[in-house]
């Protein structure tokens, strides 16, 4: 292989023991077919890792070995060129239903892929595992062991690394269920030293990956950030004719401010799912989770930890939200809807409720009308309670490998979450920046806001890398 030569690896092994998932996860696909059920996979299928629309490297779903044994003897029996072995035995045994399995897994290496080879290290070593190894090291071709341990049971890692080391050219552990993007990466990394002429391809592969994280870090900081600006910024308008639908005419208007927020969230989310390549899993929260909460309920604050005093601390010290206060969550409680608080300073209007988010002004206008409009946000437990769940979402999409099919997603956020949510836990310098967006929204400067949104998007930037 050279640098300008697309790698191809065919992943081989016995039925069910993780192959199809080792692929998916390799590729970033979700959509290849996993199966608990062994022999699912009954024909080669390749997948190709794409960058710009160009190919980068291939990966083979291969069936799974049905007849090792007796390839293996024919293997051994063999008597012509070594290097024409796996061309002679597809071509004597093309047309055996006895081989259609091990023709179809062998055939992609008989046309220089490169082998990897996948077992499930939480059973015991077999007969038909070491035939397998055997027939591998017989083709005479570099080659790479793959240890899946399914569920994390490692009880037989260490009699598959003693078999594995006899046969093969290098030898990992890798749960394709669990892998990150650092695990995949590093695995792509170790296939270089399995064979120097595979070095140049791979290498190009992987400096062309890792830059494409990157990327996408900075896509999903832009996508972050921009639902923070939105939050600060975003306001909505009735017109009013009717002084007697004022009561109703608010109440519709406080809905329509809750649903743009929730529906520029989402936006965000999938944004950022799609940024990673996830096409399949969405994150489905199970009961419980705070991102499964909606937005402006009571409990999500709860969950992320926010409490009255750290609340009004910050509130007071970013400038509070004065004036007249909205609660928009508030309707049919004893609070009231458009409930107005006065001329309250920023700590004091924190007090007053978990759920105040922001301010309405009313003006006139020509023919009589008023115009009511609502917002902006000015409240500052609101951005900080958007910007803990788009992390968290983050991390979930981020931590998840796309070969797994069940979902440990709540495992994930109640690790992410076991101290509160990030908020909570912002340098002073990283708080100085939400300061410095938070007041300069108030006073809708615009460039204010463009030069707080670059500081931001740094501190965004160093939260996730």
């Amino acid at each position: 292989m050279t640098h300008t030569t697309i790698p191809e690896f065919a992943i081989l092994g016995h039925p069910n023991e993780g192959k199809s998932t080792l692929v998916s996860t390799l590729t970033e696909d979700d959509t290849v077919r996993v199966s608990p059920f062994p022999g699912e996979t009954t024909a080669s299928r390749t997948y190709t890792v794409t960058l710009n629309d160009a190919p980068l490297i291939r990966f083979v779903d291969t069936p799974g070995f049905q007849a090792p044994k007796k390839t293996l003897a024919w293997f051994r029996s063999y008597t012509g060129a070594p290097e024409r072995i796996l061309d002679a035995f597809l071509a004597e045994h093309q047309d055996d239903q006895t081989f259609t399995d091990e023709c179809e897994l062998l055939a992609p290496v008989a046309k220089g892929a490169g082998i990897i080879y996948v077992a499930d290290g939480s059973r015991p070593v077999r007969q038909n595992d070491l035939a397998e190894m055997e027939i591998l090291r017989l083709t005479g071709l570099p080659r790479m062991a793959v240890i899946n341990c399914k569920g994390g049971n490692e009880k037989h890692l260490a009699a598959w690394r003693a078999e594995f080391r006899k046969t093969f050219n290098a030898v990992r552990v890798f749960n394709a269920h669990t892998a990150a993007i650092k695990d995949r990466l590093d695995l792509l990394a170790a296939l270089m030293t399995v064979d120097p002429e595979w070095e140049p391809a791979l290498s190009h592969v992987v400096t062309a990956l890792n830059e494409e994280w990157g990327h996408r870090l900075r896509r999903s900081v832009d996508a972050m950030a921009e639902l923070l600006r939105f939050a600060l910024t975003h306001t909505v308008s009735v017109t009013l004719r009717d002084d007697t639908k004022k009561g109703e005419t608010e109440k519709k208007l406080a809905a329509r401010f809750q649903e743009d927020l929730r529906k520029k969230e989402a936006r965000t989310r999938e944004q950022i799912r799609r940024t990673f390549r996830h096409s399949v899993f969405d994150v489905t929260m199970p009961e419980g989770s705070v991102l499964q909460q909606d937005l402006f309920d009571k409990r999500t604050f709860k969950l992320l930890g926010l409490t009255q005093k750290q609340l009004a601390t910050a509130a007071a010290t970013c400038g509070g939200a004065a004036g007249a206060v909205i609660d928009l969550a508030a309707a049919g409680h004893s609070l009231g809807l458009f409930t107005v608080l006065g001329s309250l300073g920023g700590a004091a209007s924190a007090f007053l409720g978990e759920r105040r988010i922001a301010r309405a002004k009313v003006s006139g206008i020509p023919l009589g009308g008023q115009e009511l409009t609502l917002g902006p946000c000015r409240n500052l437990q609101m951005l900080f309670v958007l910007l803990d769940r788009i992390l968290l979402y983050f991390t979930l999409i981020t931590s998840r490998s796309h070969g797994k099919r069940d979902d440990a997603a709540l495992a994930i956020e109640e690790a992410a979450l076991s101290d509160g949510g990030t908020s909570r836990h912002l340098s002073s310098s990283d708080k100085k920046a939400f300061q410095e967006l938070f007041n300069a929204a108030g006073k809708q400067d615009s460039a204010g806001i463009d030069n707080a949104m670059a500081d931001i998007r740094a501190v965004l930037f160093a939260r996730i890398n």
